[in-house]
C-alpha cells in the first residue's frame, strides 16, 4: 500500500461544497482539505472539519494512534463514507488488519457509484490483501441470544451467521449468556486460519431442594392407675393394685432423619450435574470436527459424578433403614 500518497488523495477527495469553497479563496496555493458536511449543523461541520486537518497532520508525523482517534470523532460528527478510507489507511498502519479490512469494506458499500473506477478497483486489491493476513473465529455454542466478545470489543449476538475476523496472533473470546453466566477461551489464531471456538452450554439446571424432614409426633402421656381404697370395716389384709409397667416416651430421631435427607439432596445435585455432563459429551459428540480434549473431559466429568450419585443413593437407602428402624423401633 502506498498509504501516506494514497491518504493524501482521500483528504483532497473528501473537500467539497462551500467550506472548500472559501478555503480555496482564502488560500489559493495551498490544499486545504474540508470535510462534505451532511445532515448536519454549522457547528457540527466546523469541528468534523477541524478534527479532520488535525488527523492529517497527525498521520503525516507518524502519530497513527491519535490520528485514528481524530478520524473517528470526525466520522461521527459528520458520517461521510470518505473518512472510512481514512480510516481503513490508518488502521493499516497500525496492524490492525481486521479493522481496516471491516473500514474498506464499508467504505465500497457506502460510497456505491460515487467512487471511481479505478478507486474501486485499488481498494479491492487492498481487501484482497487484507483476507490474507487476518484470521476467522467460528463461534459455537448452544446458547441463543448470548453476547459475544473478543478481546473486551462486542462483536455480537448468537447465533453469529458469519466468521468473525481478527488480526493474527492470541486473542480473548468471552461468551456471556442471558442469565448472566459466562465463560472465556484464549485462542491462538493464524494468518488466513479459520478457527473453530466451541463453548458448551452456559446456562445450568438449578439442583431440586432437599425434602424437608417430616414433623414429630405429638408425645404420648401415660395416667397413672390409682390404688383402690379398703371399704371393709373387718380386719382384712391391705391389698395394693399395681399398675403395668409403664413405658419410656419413644423419642424422635431428629438427627438419623436430617443425615438422610442431606444424603438425598446430594444425591439430587450430583444427579442433575451428572445428566448435565452427560447433555454436554452427547453435544461434543455430534461435532464436526471432534474435539477430543472436550470430549474427553465431558466424558470424565459425566463418570466421575455418576459414580458419587451411586454412592450417595446407596448411603440415603442405608440411612432410610436405619432412621426407620430408630423412629418404630420396640423402646423395651
Amino acid at each position: 500500500m502506498k498509504a501516506l500518497a494514497i491518504l493524501t488523495f482521500a483528504v483532497a477527495a473528501i473537500g467539497g461544497g462551500a467550506g472548500v469553497a472559501r478555503a480555496q479563496a482564502a488560500a489559493p496555493a495551498k490544499a486545504t482539505a474540508q470535510a462534505a458536511p451532511r445532515d448536519g449543523d454549522d457547528a457540527k461541520v466546523s469541528d468534523a472539519q477541524r478534527r479532520f486537518r488535525r488527523g492529517i497532520d497527525l498521520y503525516k508525523s507518524g502519530e497513527f494512534a491519535a490520528a485514528q482517534g481524530e478520524f473517528t470523532r470526525a466520522y461521527e460528527l459528520v458520517p461521510n463514507y470518505r473518512l472510512l478510507y481514512n480510516l481503513g489507511q490508518v488502521t493499516y498502519q497500525r496492524h490492525d488488519h481486521a479493522a481496516a479490512l471491516r473500514y474498506f469494506r464499508q467504505y465500497l458499500t457506502d460510497g456505491v457509484d460515487q467512487i471511481s473506477a479505478e478507486r474501486r478497483q485499488e481498494v479491492t486489491a487492498d481487501i484482497t490483501d487484507l483476507e490474507q493476513r487476518v484470521g476467522r473465529l467460528q463461534i459455537e455454542t448452544p446458547e441463543d441470544g448470548a453476547e459475544v466478545f473478543v478481546d473486551d470489543v462486542l462483536v455480537g449476538k448468537t447465533p453469529l451467521r458469519a466468521l468473525i475476523a481478527v488480526n493474527g496472533g492470541p486473542r480473548k473470546v468471552d461468551v456471556v449468556a442471558r442469565s448472566g453466566e459466562h465463560q472465556t477461551r484464549q485462542v491462538d489464531v493464524g494468518s488466513g486460519e479459520i478457527l473453530r471456538v466451541p463453548f458448551p452450554r452456559l446456562t445450568l439446571v438449578a439442583p431440586p431442594p432437599p425434602p424437608r424432614p417430616a414433623p414429630a409426633p405429638a408425645p404420648i402421656t401415660i395416667a397413672a392407675v390409682a390404688t383402690p381404697a379398703a371399704t371393709s370395716s373387718h380386719a382384712v389384709p391391705e391389698l395394693v393394685a399395681t399398675s403395668s409397667p409403664s413405658r419410656p416416651a419413644r423419642s424422635f430421631p431428629w438427627k438419623s432423619w436430617t443425615l438422610t435427607g442431606l444424603l438425598a439432596g446430594s444425591a439430587a445435585i450430583t444427579g442433575s450435574i451428572a445428566v448435565n455432563a452427560k447433555h454436554d459429551l452427547d453435544y461434543q459428540l455430534q461435532q464436526f470436527p471432534a474435539d477430543d480434549i472436550e470430549i474427553d473431559y465431558d466424558r470424565r466429568r459425566t463418570h466421575g459424578f455418576a459414580l458419587a450419585t451411586d454412592g450417595l443413593l446407596i448411603g440415603t437407602a442405608l440411612m432410610t433403614a436405619v432412621s426407620l428402624y430408630l423412629t418404630f423401633r420396640d423402646p423395651r
